[in-house]
């Protein structure tokens, strides 16, 4: 396969605030579709507001890229988050399904 590089992100939303997630991932959409190499994002969150954004770039170069742009994206979320996000990154990534 070709290979990818992968950023995962782990937030803390604020568990009052959960229900304006939702609108604020669809205002994010175009900016994250708009990213240099992006395969794929994925946001998932749960009841106390833990959540992770996982992003998949063709390579890490893209991802690097991207950065500046990413945090312009993570804009759009501070008046939910509590501290700041923590990025891990992961430069082997495989495609099982889909």
């Amino acid at each position: 396969g070709v290979p990818m590089y992968a950023r995962v992100t782990t937030i803390q939303v604020d568990p009052a605030r959960l229900g304006e997630l939702p609108a604020k991932i669809k205002e994010m959409g175009p900016a994250a579709r708009a990213l240099p190499g992006i395969v794929d994002v994925y946001f998932a969150w749960r009841g106390d507001g833990r959540g992770t954004v996982t992003a998949v770039y063709n390579s890490k170069a893209d991802a690097d890229a991207a950065s500046a742009k990413i945090q312009a994206i993570w804009g759009t979320l501070a008046g939910l988050l509590q501290g700041a996000p923590s990025a891990d990154a992961y430069d082997n990534v495989e495609h099982i399904v889909g």
